[in-house]
């Protein structure tokens, strides 16, 4: 199980299931929604759409990290008054809120237990670690 799986969760209802159809429509069954022949292309394609928001999330998670972690190996090669300025202001510019997006709060709560993922502290606690420059995974980490 990949990052992006414990945090993208399918819904318990698929959209549209409650779509009433005769019976003389070719509807297939639920489970071969990855498959937009299959049945309803709506479904389909709105969990498309679900998977990518959920990419791009990971995606912006990883570039914060990535930003602040050059952001501190930048530091000890910079003069100590510009050190100083971008010491304080690490975080600066890396942190866009979502949530005035209907879209997005329909992802969160729909796909995220209603937790938004750009929003949690195992996040904080790997960004603010890479800015004392004491995660594994920092560039100046000894």
């Amino acid at each position: 199980m990949g990052a992006s799986d414990e945090v993208f969760k399918e819904p318990e209802e698929m959209p549209f299931s409650d779509y009433e159809y005769s019976e003389s429509e070719d509807f297939q069954s639920m489970d071969d929604y990855d498959d937009p022949g299959n049945y309803c292309s709506e479904c389909y394609y709105l969990a498309e759409y679900a998977k990518l928001t959920n990419a791009m999330i990971e995606e912006i998670k990883f570039l914060r990290a990535d930003i602040v972690r050059w952001r501190q190996a930048l530091i000890k090669y910079l003069p100590p008054r510009w050190a100083d300025g971008l010491r304080q202001d690490i975080f600066s510019n890396i942190f866009y809120s979502f949530e005035d997006y209907d879209a997005y709060q329909d992802f969160v709560k729909d796909y995220c237990n209603g937790e938004d993922p750009l929003d949690n502290e195992e996040d904080s606690a790997l960004l603010q670690r890479l800015k004392d420059g004491t995660d594994e995974t920092s560039i100046t980490y000894l």
